[in-house]
């Protein structure tokens, strides 16, 4: 079981560069992020038309399965090649979630 789970929540830079956007994130950066040790995981979200309560600002969520620290993990993170101009970098939010003992049934 892993440790924590990732979650990084984005937007593309622009309605026009959603195509690149995704292009990006699926060929590129998912891929640069599976590399890191630590990260076993990850599949990526678009959000739904069914909404309970406010809309999400963030129209995509990647969540990642990871062993490694919150600081391990982002200072790894910190190595990899700038992002695409295509994602919208300074919107972007990553959390980390813990498992709640006796959480799962």
């Amino acid at each position: 079981m892993p440790k924590a789970v990732m979650a990084v929540y984005s937007n593309p830079a622009t309605p026009e560069q959603d195509e690149e956007y995704n292009t990006w994130y699926n060929e590129v950066h998912l891929k640069e992020l599976l590399s890191l040790p630590g990260v076993s995981s990850g599949t990526r979200y678009r959000v739904t038309e069914a909404v309970h309560g406010a809309a999400s600002e963030h129209r995509y969520v990647a969540v990642y399965d990871v062993d490694g620290t919150p600081e391990e993990i982002l200072a790894q993170m910190g190595t990899l090649p700038a992002p695409s101009p295509a994602i919208d970098a300074a919107g972007a939010r990553i959390y980390f979630w813990e498992p709640i003992e006796g959480g799962s049934a």
